[in-house]
């Protein structure tokens, strides 16, 4: 079974962040995109990612994207961080999904629907905290946790989760006492994130209402793990929210959603 010592192994596994990272979020830091990009080369990975990101439909770009420079000055800064933030996460994907049947396209578009509608949610609520917008990126952390966590135990968390009907999440906490939540918040302090990313994560677990900003968020995830391939995938089993939303929500969430799916397929 899976104890607390599990979790505190899993935790220390976590690699620190590369120096080409930190001197890449440096840089947006003080406003320099093309020393961003000038770092960012240094990583071909991470420029592998950025490219095959911002690629992707959803964002809307006619011609692909390939110089460094020209991919980080359409970004602008507060994108850019947000994609490395979303970057940061690659550090713990599997190469093989077992608990999931995710693979890198399915989990990478995954990421681009949280990270591009999450912007447009703020727009909307006109919140400009580029905190605040960065910390969607932590989201698809907590799906790659809980592959690493689960996949020596796959058998018997398969069967609980078959005969007792409960989330993975559910199953994490009846065996530790700790939500997937906790974790992601873990890993964001290891990475001397911001405190605001990690309140807002610790709050998605809170049994009360807490914030209009907290409710859209939960949305969202819930929304994003109902697309068909995350549902044959298991990731629409993953999370248990609760949910306080009242009508006007439920209906500026499904507007904002459906005027970006709107553009992304016309």
């Amino acid at each position: 079974m899976i104890s607390i010592k599990d979790l505190d192994d899993y935790i220390a596994s976590v690699p620190p962040l590369p120096k080409v990272g930190r001197d890449c979020s440096k840089a947006l830091e003080d406003g320099d995109l093309i020393l961003a990009a000038e770092e960012a080369v240094k990583d071909g990975a991470l420029m592998l990612y950025l490219k095959q990101l911002v690629n992707k439909p959803i964002y809307g770009f006619r011609t692909e994207i390939k110089d460094p420079r020209q991919l980080f000055g359409i970004l602008g800064l507060e994108r850019a961080r947000q994609l490395l933030y979303a970057y940061y996460t690659q550090l713990l994907v599997p190469k093989k999904w077992e608990v999931f049947e995710l693979d890198t396209r399915i989990f990478q578009e995954f990421q681009a629907n949280l990270m591009l509608k999450w912007e447009r949610i703020l727009n909307s609520l006109k919140i400009k905290d580029p905190v605040i917008l960065k910390s969607i990126s932590l989201i698809p952390a907590a799906l790659a946790a809980c592959e690493a966590i689960f996949k020596d135990h796959l058998e018997i968390v398969k069967l609980i989760h078959s005969q007792q009907s409960l989330s993975y999440e559910a199953i994490l906490t009846r065996m530790t006492g700790m939500s997937f939540h906790d974790i992601t918040s873990k890993i964001a302090r290891k990475w001397d994130l911001p405190e605001e990313v990690i309140g807002l994560m610790e709050e998605l677990d809170e049994k009360e209402f807490k914030s209009e900003l907290t409710e859209y968020l939960k949305l969202l995830i819930q929304y994003e793990l109902s697309r068909p391939a995350l549902i044959k995938s298991g990731a629409n089993d993953f999370f248990e929210f609760v949910f306080y939303a009242d009508e006007e929500i439920l209906d500026r969430f499904y507007e904002i959603i459906s005027k970006v799916e709107d553009e992304t397929n016309g």
